[in-house]
């Protein structure tokens, strides 16, 4: 078994038994399960709709070459430069350099699964940037030093 597959086994097995944390789940996907259906109410053919939707999905994923060239084009073509990255370390090392000559020593970060996926956050800090979380939830976590728990509610489990 690997040191990860290890790690998480020993991880999930004390989480299970913290019956407060188990508590506040429980809370929030309480409060989650009550609203869903109100949620639902707003698409009168709800089954179509999800249907539509996965075929939309699929569709730009067949396709996600083109959409990408189609959206550098038309955002340069507003002013905005396009960086592309092969792997996360190139991403952090772009944005380091952007940093590096902007002098800056603090940035505002909106919420970003990919800024979470490259750790862009501890590699910020690593080069002596500040860097504050705009969404409460994502914000919460980083003031505790934690990742955030859910894509959705980063801090549920506070």
């Amino acid at each position: 078994m690997s040191n990860h597959a290890a790690s998480f086994i020993a991880k999930s097995t004390i989480k299970a038994a913290d019956l407060d944390h188990r508590r506040k789940i429980n809370f929030n996907i309480g409060k989650y399960n009550a609203v869903v259906p109100l949620g639902k109410k707003q698409f009168p053919n709800l089954m179509q709709t999800r249907e539509a939707a996965k075929n939309k999905k699929w569709e730009a994923i067949e396709n996600l070459d083109k959409y990408l060239e189609e959206f550098e084009r038309k955002i340069t073509a507003r002013g905005a430069k396009v960086l592309w990255a092969q792997n996360a370390k190139e991403a952090q090392d772009y944005i380091g350099a952007i940093c590096k000559n902007k002098q800056c020593k603090t940035l505002v970060k909106s919420k970003s699964m990919v800024t979470e996926e490259i750790h862009l956050n501890s590699y910020l800090e690593e080069q002596g940037i500040e860097s504050v979380e705009t969404d409460l939830g994502e914000y919460i976590q980083q003031l505790d030093g934690e990742a955030p728990y859910h894509i959705v509610t980063p801090a549920m489990h506070k």
